[in-house]
């Protein structure tokens, strides 16, 4: 009995464990939706103005640019204003919370920000694509899946960093003679190894002797084998939510 009352508590913590959290206070659903579209339109006038106006910053440019941001900056500023008015500290420690203040910092932040940063901080309002995590309910599973396996994740991010560094170590110790330009500086093997690693081979950098080609190639295995055992990783949890959420 006392085992099928534990098993049970098992089961209903796994399911708590794996139910997404809800988005806690909403707007009327016309609100919502003009929230999202707001903070799309203000990704796309930032795009126009990059590579039409070519303004180094709001400022410099046309007025309609700057008064377009601080329209929708401003009622941004005001949704979250709203939310933590009525969920309390609780939204600003949520992850919904820390999405919603971060689409709106970088816009404060310019006010006592240097002129020569200003493009800097303009650039940071692609961030407020995150804020289709609240409306997505596809995305909120990815990331919690992503929260959920990080005790897995910790233990291939700790096997790719001794990779990387002994990968680094090996091709500098190995190419530092042959080609001692590209393979003298340790920075550079670093970089050359994280490449590899990530099968990108930007081909900026390639080993010239067997050991160095051979070496490289173990390397490719092993960036392979750590990218196959994160998709499995990650797919196995999603997978999990997924029929969680049916049962």
């Amino acid at each position: 009995m006392a085992a099928g009352i534990e098993s049970h508590s098992k089961k209903a913590e796994t399911e708590t464990l794996m139910k997404t959290p809800q988005n806690g206070f909403t707007f009327a659903a016309p609100v919502e939706r003009l929230l999202v579209f707001l903070a799309l339109i203000s990704v796309g006038v930032y795009v126009v103005e990059v590579e039409f106006v070519g303004s180094r910053n709001s400022l410099e440019g046309d007025r309609f640019w700057l008064w377009t941001e601080r329209i929708i900056a401003a009622v941004l500023t005001l949704e979250y204003l709203a939310r933590w008015r009525s969920e309390g500290h609780r939204y600003t420690l949520s992850i919904l919370g820390m999405i919603d203040i971060i689409a709106i910092i970088p816009f404060w932040i310019g006010f006592i920000a240097p002129a020569e940063s200003l493009g800097l901080i303009r650039s940071m309002r692609v961030l407020r694509l995150m804020k289709l995590y609240r409306h997505s309910h596809g995305m909120r599973e990815f990331v919690h899946a992503f929260l959920d396996a990080r005790r897995y994740l910790a233990g291939i991010i700790c096997i790719l960093v001794i990779l990387i560094l002994f990968g680094a170590v090996g091709i500098h110790e190995i190419e530092k003679e042959v080609q001692p330009d590209i393979f003298g500086s340790l920075f550079n093997c670093i970089w050359w190894t994280i490449v590899t690693l990530m099968s990108v081979g930007y081909g900026d950098a390639v080993p010239q002797s067997v050991l160095g080609k051979t070496f490289a190639q173990f390397l490719m295995l092993g960036g392979v084998a750590l990218t196959a055992a994160f998709i499995g990783i990650v797919g196995s949890v999603v997978y999990s939510r997924i029929q969680a959420a049916r049962k």
